[in-house]
């Protein structure tokens, strides 16, 4: 938008401009001064606009440097950081990948793995083979062998004051399997792998080493009470009837205490040994305890025995 007003000229101006420009009016300015100011203030007027000045043209670019200090500054904001690595066309850096995630998996998988196989042969075990097959056969001589080589056999076997034998060397194989021991207990499954006797003639002490298999638990992975107190009771006896002038008796009492759990697939060492106090020819008290190779008491048991007065009972031999 232009307007246009009246510019104000002073009285210097208007004279010189009248002297270059010779003209009728001009020359009578002297004697109409009023009126040739009016008029002059009329002619001449100023031009502009009310709108704003254009921008200034940008200023041309400087050429590349190569110098690294004469370099612009980068932006410091994300924007315009992405933006300007956009502009260049540089590459993006390859993407690290985190193995944290993947080895953790693993451990947990193969930890897991182990505990099911685990879990499902102390549940579900496989089954023994049984008692007098060829595989229970080659059990019982791997097991043989690898009672032999524990400290407390080869002690024993070689101490002449204790006399060592395999347990029921005395009794035929009719009569084995009449009994629960040696018969439905056979084999390495049960407690027929190894079960050898060593008794001292001075002290009236029986140390017994035997082999309790897998097929004698009661939980899983755990022998069952029942045959625990039956094992007690058998050793204990063992040791009475050898204290007995008659050679045989029968229990009368006994008393078994828990202390750890028995666990199965394992060697045990029972000791039994004749209470001298309240002995006579027909009564005897007899101490006993199951102990783990490496000593740990897992059952104590107390047990009377008696020689029966009204019945007669059957002998029995020395290598039981």
């Amino acid at each position: 938008m232009i307007t246009r007003l009246p510019t104000r000229l002073s009285l210097s101006s208007a004279t010189s401009r009248s002297i270059i420009c010779p003209s009728r009016r001009c020359l009578k300015a002297p004697k109409r001064p009023a009126k040739t100011f009016q008029a002059l203030r009329c002619r001449h007027t100023r031009n502009y606009s009310t709108s704003s000045p254009p921008p200034p043209p940008p200023p041309a670019s400087p050429p590349p440097s190569s110098d690294p200090a004469a370099e612009p500054k980068k932006p410091i904001d994300l924007r315009s950081q992405l933006a300007a690595h956009h502009h260049h066309g540089k590459a993006d850096p390859p993407q690290k990948y985190n193995l944290r995630p993947l080895i953790y998996a693993t451990i947990v998988f193969m930890i897991g793995s182990l505990a099911g196989q685990y879990t499902s042969l102390i549940v579900a075990p496989p089954a023994l083979p049984e008692a007098g097959s060829k595989e229970d056969k080659l059990m019982v001589k791997f097991l043989t062998k690898k009672a032999e080589s524990l400290p407390i056999v080869q002690s024993l076997s070689t101490d002449p004051e204790w006399i060592s034998y395999d347990a029921y060397s005395n009794l035929s194989e009719e009569e084995r399997k009449l009994r629960i021991t040696s018969g439905p207990l056979a084999g390495a499954r049960a407690v027929g792998g190894f079960q050898r006797v060593f008794y001292n003639k001075d002290t009236g002490e029986i140390v017994t080493v035997i082999w309790l298999g897998g097929a004698v638990s009661g939980w899983p992975g755990v022998v069952h009470g029942g045959l625990t107190s039956t094992i007690m009771d058998e050793a204990l006896r063992r040791c009475a009837v050898k204290n007995f002038p008659a050679k045989t008796g029968v229990t009368a009492n006994l008393e078994v205490i828990y202390l750890k759990p028995v666990v199965t697939n394992d060697f045990y060492v029972v000791r039994s040994l004749p209470q001298a106090e309240g002995q006579t020819d027909n009564k005897i008290w007899v101490n006993g305890r199951l102990e783990t190779l490496q000593g740990a008491v897992c059952v104590e048991a107390k047990a009377l025995y008696v020689v029966p007065k009204k019945f007669k009972t059957r002998v029995i031999s020395d290598n039981f």
